[in-house]
């Protein structure tokens, strides 16, 4: 592909991504969401990652659970993501206070009233994106791990959208971002990342009880910096509004090898995350190949 097509392809993508995300912005918080939860759930069966999370579901569950129900909550859960998206950075503190919940805070005040920053992981549940406009009050300064977009223009809005402020440091996943990473905890930022995506370079750990390459970053940031594991689950309780839980630490036992203490330290965490999934299986982002065939 030429510099020039690529970049046209982008300028055109951006631009379809603007007139989309600003007309949503039309119809307002709640009715973008239940707009676009309709849309996902008409036109989402007929999408082929619909047939990945069939897979995925039938291979966890078999037939404990009704899949198609599971599905259809899915792409109504993945709908309304979409439609709150926009909305995320223009959200006023008192309109997140009414459509969010935070428990668990009380776990982690000690550490705030020592200064000590932590390692914070969640999954893709509920709307992840969401946890980011409350990062203040679970901690001054985050550093948030996130996956850039394919596309620089889109990738640029992506970032506006969900920074709000000065409290939030993003971080881009991979080579590019490692020096912004320790940059970030060296100067005392507390780090978050989402844990439950396959990582081809990762590490195999059991999930589900199936072996699932694991990404072990949060674990060898947490070993080398003596950084406590904090985990954070979000729920979506009714149509556009949620519970974030912030979880005890882990207790992570050293042995001083680093090999053995990442893989038992992304064991509890795989346990914690599907002990989540279980409680909310239509909330988790089954559309991607978690596992190996």
């Amino acid at each position: 592909m030429s510099r020039f097509y690529k970049k046209f392809k982008h300028i055109l993508e951006y631009g379809l991504f603007i007139v989309f995300t600003r007309s949503l912005k039309l119809l307002g918080f709640k009715n973008s969401a239940r707009l676009c939860s309709f849309l996902a759930r008409i036109i989402g069966p007929y999408l082929g990652v619909t047939k990945i999370a069939r897979k995925n579901l039938s291979s966890i569950y078999k037939q404990r659970i009704n899949i198609d129900a599971t599905i259809d909550e899915l792409w109504d859960n993945f709908g309304r993501y979409i439609g709150e998206f926009p909305f995320i950075r223009d959200l006023s503190e008192a309109e997140i206070k009414q459509i969010i919940t935070i428990e668990g805070l009380e776990k982690i005040n000690y550490l705030k009233q020592r200064r000590q920053p932590f390692l914070m992981f969640l999954g893709h549940q509920a709307n992840w994106d969401l946890v980011i406009r409350i990062i203040s009050q679970i901690y001054p300064q985050m550093g948030v791990v996130y996956r850039k977009a394919n596309n620089p223009y889109v990738d640029k809005e992506i970032l506006d959208t969900r920074a709000k402020d000065d409290s939030v440091y993003m971080i881009a996943k991979g080579s590019s971002g490692v020096r912004s990473l320790i940059k970030s905890i060296k100067s005392g930022h507390s780090i978050t990342m989402l844990v439950d995506q396959k990582m081809n370079d990762g590490i195999e750990v059991p999930f589900f009880g199936r072996p699932a390459m694991t990404a072990n970053a949060i674990a060898k940031l947490a070993l080398q910096y003596d950084y406590p594991l904090v985990g954070c689950q979000i729920v979506r309780t009714k149509e556009s509004k949620f519970k974030v839980i912030i979880h005890p630490p882990l207790e992570v036992i050293k042995t001083g090898n680093m090999e053995k203490d990442s893989y038992n330290i992304m064991l509890q965490i795989n346990q914690l995350l599907e002990k989540w999934i279980r409680q909310h299986p239509g909330q988790w982002f089954w559309f991607h190949n978690r596992w190996k065939d």
